[in-house]
């Protein structure tokens, strides 16, 4: 069972008794996850921390037995040192046969060594028995071979262990070879029983409850199971599932295996634990009840903004509805301040605009009028009157949502007199007509921070509403003042005869003022079928004696086209067919249709556009699609009067440049051309006969080739200066009237301001690749940092990939660096890293990297190795690498330093696949060569060179 099992049943039963919807499950579930997490870190923590304890102290045990082991062979071999000095003879040397005194004299070390049961004295090949204390039925011993010396001397030496059938029972071994500066000596020998070596009553009565288990490293034999069996030599057995903890015996080829069992850790692990688990179900309770309070808090609150939402979006369709049918200015502004306050609940609405004196007048007002008594409010902005909300909104034609009337010093003049009535936050909107800021919209609210962004969107709507509106009442208005102040043509027809007819009639039509008397009607009509509408219209007339046929087309006497409506009332004398008409010229209302369709189009236009040729073509091509425009085109006109083009679409636009043969300058037409009058004026021109009045002009021919009767030029203004002028021309002539020059004028707005935007945008993305080039560099010297290391070298990885080719990557180290910050100072030390960073860049192939990591550390990567002698490939850069420090450093006006580079490189594929392990195995190649600096023959080392390890990435 694990450890947790407990806790994660808690945790189960806590998420099955959760019945509530999905927002509810997040907002209990998160609570429960965060402390399940948190809990199973602790319990884990906890636990290995029990059994880290454990397992120290079943270390520290097999420590001492380790040792007292050691202590064991150490004390035979002195003892055997000891017998072996005692056996020279005079001359200080064992020579074979032994003499009765020296055999004499060893029975009796013998006899005082009892531990020694049998002692034997080899010759110098180690196996030959030159004399033995045991009955001599054999004359060789264990091989030499079979033997190893014991590290920290030499002259010891460790046999195997065996079973002995003199002794009967396991024993292990040794020797002692005589020291001798000649031939080698001979060799004393005696067997270790394993009982007395693993002997463990001399261990305190703490330590023999432990499992030692002695391990002979040399052949993995267990003694301890060797000793058990009695001389039947078995393979090492596998060890237990469990832990176990191994102590090295100092100096000899043996280690102490104690396991540990899991049972124990489990066993001290739970008496820890109720305390610890009771501590993480009241942290459990305690965050589901805390979560039970958020989750009810944050539905009232959706609650609340559900219902603003709600009172604000009927307040919305209530204000669209109202400027799409309003018919008075004053009535609609009046009853979209009423709304306000009557759906959302402000405190206060209005609407205000400066007078003559820049102080703001109310044009409309609800709510809690005490406020507004006798109240300032400015547009001027060095006034204090003229900082509030609707000073800057009528200065800056932005949106201002001010959260709290005592946060914000700029509302200081009214903030007594706010506080006191109970408001605490406002908003002020700019009210737009003809383009530009008209009036201020502005509420007041009894709540701080109320204007979210959703409520924001509302009330930006709702004020285009007002504007829309606004320029819809405009726009009727203007209508009706120009229908009742304009002058129509009259038609007096008896019989599809004109009888008599007024001036502004035949001006229309571009004839005589008698010239259309006695004349039948039929003449008149551009096409037969207009004719036959009018015919329509007589019968008509017949019945309800008054008709109206609208967008009738004439033609004039230059060929023109005249849009009318047409009007008729038949007169009572009803034997003579009479009846009166007026002629209403409608043409400007079908260019005023066709140049907002246009406008449209060009708004569209610029919208797509992602650049200034993409954006200027595209508004030519919508300016003549469909309008009285035949040619549109943008262009500059330079110092000589030359014109250079732009952008241009139409007929006759192809080969405009040719316009450039008749001109030399401004002042050689006379008068001069429209394009070049708008360029010199900076100001919109317009001939509604270009023609005519170019009739003694170099140009004239080419004008009247294209067919360009009336023109207009208005300038584009980019950044506030003149960048270009738009030329719209027209076969027709009196084309250009106040709606259309207005319309004109808005086209060309529109795209200077997209121009603007089109800049800002180009100087933001500039900015933008600034500061990303900026982060991506070193400041000191230039380089690429770590952070565009860290994104070159995995696409380098990836580029070596695709065209199974070897990357290095190198990892260098100064030498040397800190004695030049010592000794010279820090700026020196940077200058001399400047001139490094310049002199590594020069020397790299193209294909090469370099950056600095940091401090005195660069990293260089070579990219497009041969894999099979990417090796030899990297050996040649290095050395031409090196050459930038073989020369000292200029660091300061009289003084120069020197320094050396070690470098560790790692090839991709063969040290690894990973960007972070590549620069970890180069990292460890420098330091090794670091470590050997002073044997070492080349600057560099080699990953692959270092020792065995785990890698910590695949490799292939």
């Amino acid at each position: 069972m694990s450890p947790f099992s407990s806790f994660f049943a808690v945790v189960y039963q806590a998420f099955n008794a959760i019945k509530k919807p999905a927002s509810a499950v997040m907002g209990y579930g998160l609570p429960v996850l965060v402390v399940a997490i948190c809990a199973t870190a602790v319990e884990f923590d906890e636990y290995q921390h029990v059994v880290a304890k454990i397992n120290e102290a079943a270390r520290r045990d097999s420590q001492v037995y380790a040792n007292l082991i050691m202590e064991r062979l150490d004390t035979r071999f002195t003892e055997l040192d000891m017998a072996l000095a005692a056996l020279r003879g005079s001359e200080n040397r064992l020579d074979p046969p032994l003499s009765p005194q020296v055999e004499m004299s060893l029975r009796h070390y013998l006899l005082s060594r009892p531990a020694y049961s049998t002692f034997n004295v080899l010759g110098a090949d180690g196996e030959s028995i030159q004399w033995s204390t045991s009955d001599q039925k054999k004359t060789r011993d264990e091989p030499l071979r079979d033997f190893s010396p014991v590290p920290k001397m030499p002259y010891h030496f460790l046999g195997p262990v065996h079973y002995s059938e003199t002794l009967g029972t396991v024993v292990l071994s040794m020797r002692v070879r005589e020291k001798d500066s000649g031939s080698a000596g001979y060799f004393l020998g005696s067997p270790y029983r394993i009982s007395r070596f693993l002997d463990e009553q001399e261990l305190p009565p703490d330590y023999r409850n432990r499992d030692f288990t002695v391990i002979d490293t040399r052949s993995g034999q267990s003694l301890t199971q060797l000793l058990h069996m009695q001389g039947q030599v078995h393979p090492p057995l596998s060890a237990r599932q469990e832990m176990v903890v191994l102590a090295p015996v100092p100096g000899y080829p043996f280690v102490v295996q104690t396991p540990v069992s899991s049972s124990r850790v489990w066993h001290t692990y739970t008496q820890q634990a109720p305390a610890r688990w009771s501590a993480e179900v009241l942290l459990l309770v305690l965050l589901l009840l805390f979560s039970e309070f958020l989750i009810r808090r944050r539905d009232h609150e959706q609650m609340a903004h559900l219902r603003r939402l709600t009172a604000f979006n009927t307040f919305m369709a209530q204000a669209s509805q109202c400027a799409s049918q309003a018919n008075d200015e004053a009535g609609l502004l009046q009853e979209i301040c009423d709304m306000a306050i009557r759906y959302t609940h402000f405190k206060i609405a209005l609407i205000a605009r400066p007078d003559e004196a820049q102080w703001f007048q109310m044009l409309a007002m609800s709510g809690a009028r005490a406020y507004l008594d006798n109240i300032a409010i400015s547009a001027r902005a060095d006034l204090p009157e003229g900082q509030g909300t609707i000073g800057q909104v009528w200065r800056t034609g932005l949106p201002l949502f001010n959260v709290s009337f005592s946060k914000n010093a700029t509302l200081a003049p009214w903030k007594e007199r706010a506080l006191r009535l109970g408001l605490r936050s406002n908003t002020a909107l700019p009210i737009y007509r003809d383009g530009k800021v008209w009036a201020v919209f502005s509420v007041y609210h009894e709540k701080v921070d109320i204007f979210d962004d959703q409520l924001q969107i509302l009330l930006k709507e709702v004020c285009i509403n007002i504007s829309m509106g606004l320029d819809r009442i405009y726009s009727q208005q203007l209508r009706a003042a120009l229908l009742d102040n304009s002058l129509v043509g009259i038609l007096l027809v008896k019989n599809r005869v004109v009888q008599m007819n007024n001036s502004y009639a035949t001006y229309m039509l571009g004839l005589e003022p008698d010239a259309l008397v006695g004349k039948p009607t039929e003449i008149i009509y551009a096409e037969r079928s207009e004719f036959d509408r009018i015919t329509e219209g007589y019968e008509q007339i017949a019945q309800n004696r008054t008709v109206r046929v609208t967008g009738v087309r004439l033609a004039r006497s230059d060929g023109q086209m005249l849009i009318v409506d047409f009007s008729g009332v038949k007169l009572s004398d009803l034997q003579n067919d009479i009846s009166v008409w007026t002629l209403e010229d409608v043409t400007s209302r079908e260019v005023a249709r066709r140049l907002y369709h246009a406008l449209v189009n060009t708004a569209d236009a610029v919208l797509l556009a992602t650049n200034e040729n993409e954006m200027c073509s595209r508004a030519c091509q919508d300016l003549v699609r469909d309008t009285l425009f035949h040619a549109v085109w943008i262009g500059r006109v330079s110092e000589l009067g030359q014109l250079e083009v732009l952008a241009h679409a139409g007929e006759g636009t192809e080969g405009i440049e040719q316009i450039n043969t008749c001109l030399d300058g401004y002042c050689s037409l006379s008068p001069p051309l429209v394009v070049t009058r708008a360029w010199r004026e900076k100001d919109v021109v317009y001939s509604n006969d270009e023609l005519a009045e170019q009739a003694d002009s170099p140009c004239f021919e080419f004008i009247r080739t294209n067919n360009w009767r009336a023109v207009l030029s208005a300038p584009i203004r980019r950044d506030g200066q003149i960048w270009a002028i738009m030329t719209f021309a027209s076969p027709q002539m009196q084309v250009f009237d106040e709606s259309s020059i207005a319309l004109c004028k808005r086209v060309t707005s529109l795209l200077g301001h997209a121009l603007d935007k089109l800049d800002v945008n180009r100087r933001i993305e500039g900015l933008q690749e600034q500061e990303a080039a900026r982060a991506r560099h070193d400041v000191l010297t230039g380089l690429p940092n770590r952070l565009a290391l860290t994104e070159y070298l995995p696409q380098a990885l990836a580029r070596a990939q695709r065209q199974a080719t070897s990357v290095a990557v190198g990892l260098i180290d100064l030498d040397g660096f800190k004695l030049v910050n010592d000794t010279y100072g820090h700026e020196a030390g940077d200058r001399l890293l400047q001139q490094l960073g310049q002199s590594l860049q020069a020397r790299l192939r193209q294909t090469d990297y370099v950056a600095r990591l940091g401090g005195d550390e660069f990293v260089v990567v070579f990219e497009g190795l041969t894999t099979a002698q990417a090796v030899e490939q990297v050996e040649v850069v290095l050395t031409t690498l090196h050459a930038s420090v073989e020369k000292p450093f200029p660091v300061t006006a009289d003084e120069t330093a020197t320094v050396g580079m070690t470098l560790g490189v790692a090839l991709y594929p063969q040290d690894g696949l990973d960007a972070e392990y590549l620069l970890k195995r180069a990292d460890k190649a420098m330091y090794h060569a670091k470590q050997n600096k002073k044997t070492r023959e080349k600057w560099w080392f080699l990953a692959k060179d270092l020792a065995e390890e785990a890698p910590d990435a695949p490799l292939p």
